[in-house]
């Protein structure tokens, strides 16, 4: 085989693979990531049992998840969260895992840890609708796809999160259903936020709602007593542009009650 022909074999051997990785990088974008064969396959079956009878589009897109709009059985609307096989999410991930006593085998696989880490969400959201804290219903989960209860209008439009609401009815008083949801959650359903802020809160229909509770750890996690501060800390924050000084709880105090009370 002369130069030439070897050539020609060599570029056009190069074609196709730069064609691949452009359908590859195309296909990545136009889904934000989300949509890899695997997670397409489990969302197909989730439509061919009915769980969900039509994908409507998409609500919101994070770092870590993208949410989606959908429609379930006799049209009950649902959030669709599609957890994004990435590699980078998993090196944060692992220390709100590593110390649960609830998760002693995650694998070190991207996607055995992103597996792990969507599961975790449901059984946080599990947990703390047993134990009264006010969170979107949880559904069913699959490797990375998780379906609940969609929080907002019918039409599909989202409550806002708690950040974007510049007027409350009642100030003080939601203020004090945030702090109790806390409390409960520590105190009665065993869980620690982790994340909770005025990001992490819908309001709806004048009801705090919690969400994006995957990162919630044990309060046996070693952490659990910084990670609660830390929230009580971001959600004060919020709340100082409604209520006075003197309304707001001091915070060591508050972080003592609760563990004294655990």
């Amino acid at each position: 085989m002369d130069n030439e022909k070897i050539q020609d074999r060599m570029d056009r051997k190069q074609d196709k693979q730069r064609e691949k990785t452009k359908r590859k990088t195309e296909e990545h974008s136009a889904f934000g990531g989300v949509f890899d064969s695997y997670t397409s396959i489990n969302l197909n079956k989730m439509m061919a049992k009915g769980i969900i009878q039509e994908f409507v589009g998409i609500i919101s897109a994070g770092k870590e998840a993208n949410v989606y709009f959908a429609l379930g059985e006799e049209n009950i609307p649902l959030a669709v969260k599609i957890y994004k096989i990435d590699p980078q999410n998993t090196k944060w991930m692992k220390n709100y895992i590593i110390g649960d006593p609830r998760f002693k085998k995650i694998g070190t696989s991207t996607h055995k840890i992103i597996y792990t880490w969507c599961k975790k969400e449901l059984k946080n959201l599990k947990q703390m609708e047993r134990h009264g804290i006010i969170v979107p219903k949880p559904l069913i989960n699959r490797d990375n796809l998780l379906v609940m209860e969609f929080i907002g209008e019918s039409n599909g439009s989202p409550a806002p999160r708690l950040k974007d609401v510049n007027h409350l009815e009642d100030p003080k008083k939601t203020l004090d259903f945030v702090i109790n949801q806390i409390k409960k959650m520590y105190i009665e359903a065993h869980l620690v936020h982790g994340d909770l802020s005025a990001f992490n809160i819908l309001y709806f229909k004048g009801e705090p709602i919690i969400i994006d509770v995957s990162q919630a750890v044990s309060v046996y996690h070693y952490n659990a007593p910084v990670f609660l501060k830390r929230d009580i800390i971001n959600v004060l924050k919020y709340f100082e542009q409604f209520v006075s000084k003197s309304d707001l709880p001091d915070v060591n105090t508050l972080v003592q009650e609760i563990l004294s009370e655990s």
